[in-house]
């Protein structure tokens, strides 16, 4: 149960994570000058790591774990979905968005990157919703009566 709980707390932290840069940080990334675009960027990843990168990373392998750890009235079906969430957002992660960073990194800013960068991170954003939300749920049917 108190896996369960951490996990889902995580989650949401993450969902909120993944929101903020789908609405706040991509978008805004187009106002930074085309000298200062790779200073920015790179000092912007870097803090990240900490702030959102491994909690991420921790939450997508606490959601496989989940199958394994979950309470036995957490149905499985909330399992299978927050692990199937999990293993979209490290996809389209490992996949979409970090070469995409890694260009801008190496070639600077390019608003066609921007762009794509924004629109493939919505897959991600979605499947953190998801997860939380089923999450949340198979905490409340876990919590004793």
């Amino acid at each position: 149960m108190i896996f369960l709980l951490v996990l889902t707390v995580l989650c949401f932290y993450c969902t909120g994570s993944s929101w903020m840069l789908q609405f706040v940080c991509y978008p805004t990334y187009t106002f930074v000058g085309d000298k200062e675009f790779v200073p920015f960027h790179v000092s912007f990843g870097r803090r990240l790591i900490a702030a959102a990168v491994v909690p991420m990373v921790l939450t997508c392998l606490g959601t496989f774990a989940l199958l394994f750890l979950r309470p036995a009235a957490a149905p499985m079906w909330t399992a299978i979905v927050a692990a199937v969430c999990g293993a979209v957002i490290l996809l389209t992660t490992v996949v979409l968005e970090v070469p995409k960073h890694l260009k801008l990194d190496k070639e600077g800013k390019s608003d066609a990157v921007l762009q794509a960068l924004v629109r493939d991170n919505i897959p991600r954003t979605l499947a953190w919703t998801v997860a939380s939300l089923v999450l949340a749920y198979a905490l409340w049917v876990s919590l004793p009566a």
